[in-house]
């Protein structure tokens, strides 16, 4: 193929726009659903059942449809040590946006120690009990006597 002034104009234009369109993003100043959460999670309580075991309640409102979420916990003493991390204290498939989620879940720190504080994790994929920035939405939540 030979180029001709005419192919290698049409090539520069092409690139120009892509060029564009890569600078610009594709992005439009309207407004923005990004900086809106994924969740909206009210009413968080943690209280003890007894025995080391605790109730932990919330609702739990999607902006979005989401194929799975998931609750983690992280325990801690009044010296800040962790006793426990439980990376699955509840969990639901397939929540549809605008619905009200009643989260009931429950854990166990039955010979483990007695918690001063929370931290209460919610993902939109599996925890593996590791790295907890990926959440989206978390809560301390302090423990009273």
């Amino acid at each position: 193929m030979k180029w001709g002034l005419k192919n290698i104009s049409l090539v520069l234009g092409v690139l120009i726009v892509l060029a564009i369109v890569g600078v610009s993003g594709c992005t439009s100043s309207g407004n923005s659903t990004s900086d809106q959460p994924k969740i909206n999670v009210t009413n968080l309580t943690v209280k003890s059942s007894g025995y080391g075991g605790y109730d932990i309640n919330a609702v739990v409102v999607p902006n979005k449809d989401i194929g799975y979420l998931e609750m983690a916990t992280v325990w801690y003493d009044s010296s800040g040590a962790i006793i426990e991390k439980s990376p699955l204290v509840w969990n639901i498939n397939n929540v549809t946006a605008g619905q009200v989620y009643k989260v009931n879940g429950m854990d166990s720190l039955y010979d483990k120690g007695t918690p001063a504080k929370v931290d209460v994790y919610i993902f939109d994929s599996v925890f593996s009990g590791g790295d907890t920035s990926d959440a989206i939405y978390h809560a301390t939540v302090n423990m009273t006597k």
